[in-house]
């Protein structure tokens, strides 16, 4: 299992402090925890939907389902409350079988192949001679796998990037960062609106 966290820091007292200089009354000022909170939460559900998209524009993953699923690592927000002003975006899952990405099955005399980044390209998987090769098991699973020696047994099945990587990718990452500060301030501009009852 791997796993990962976003985190993004944000000035949570002086968030805070913005809101409530913005508010007229005292009446509306008591509401300055809550609308940080929900801005909080909005945005990370956003940031969310984000990650598995850019996720699957980095990646040349066929099966698109694992980066939503949670037992496989798709993201989970944790949300903020009133007494803990931060939301986590989590995401724990197993490394992904091979054939999940974009492959190629091997050839009389070519190796299997898989392209795993989407700026990639198709790689055949050999290593110290040993091609790897597409096989079905007694349990009806069809994987790429791999002698580990000279002997026709045992083999290993070939596996990529566990779903936690690939939204941890450095670009994937960069462009959630982006997201999430830029829409924390539209969030709390909208909750603001319409306490002041201008939305």
């Amino acid at each position: 299992m791997s796993g990962t966290e976003a985190m993004i820091h944000i000035d949570v007292e002086g968030e805070l402090e913005k809101i409530i200089q913005r508010l007229n009354s005292l009446q509306d000022q008591i509401a300055a925890p809550n609308i940080l909170k929900n801005a909080i939460n909005s945005t990370a559900r956003k940031v969310r939907k984000q990650l598995v998209k850019d996720a699957k524009g980095e990646y040349a993953i066929k099966d698109t389902k694992a980066l939503k699923d949670e037992s496989q690592g798709g993201p989970k927000v944790l949300t903020a409350t009133t007494a803990n002003m931060s939301a986590a975006i989590r995401s724990k899952g197993p490394m992904q079988d091979i054939m999940a990405f974009m492959t190629r099955p091997n050839s009389k005399t070519g190796a299997a192949a898989a392209q795993v980044l989407a700026s990639g390209s198709m790689k055949p998987l050999e290593m110290d001679g040993l091609k790897a090769f597409v096989t079905k098991f007694a349990s009806g699973h069809v994987a790429i796998v791999q002698r580990k020696g000279a002997e026709r047994l045992p083999v290993k099945k070939l596996l990529s990037p566990a779903v936690p990587f690939m939204l941890g990718n450095e670009t994937v990452r960069e462009k959630a960062e982006a997201l999430a500060y830029e829409t924390l301030q539209g969030e709390i501009d909208k909750r603001i609106q319409k306490v002041l009852g201008k939305a």
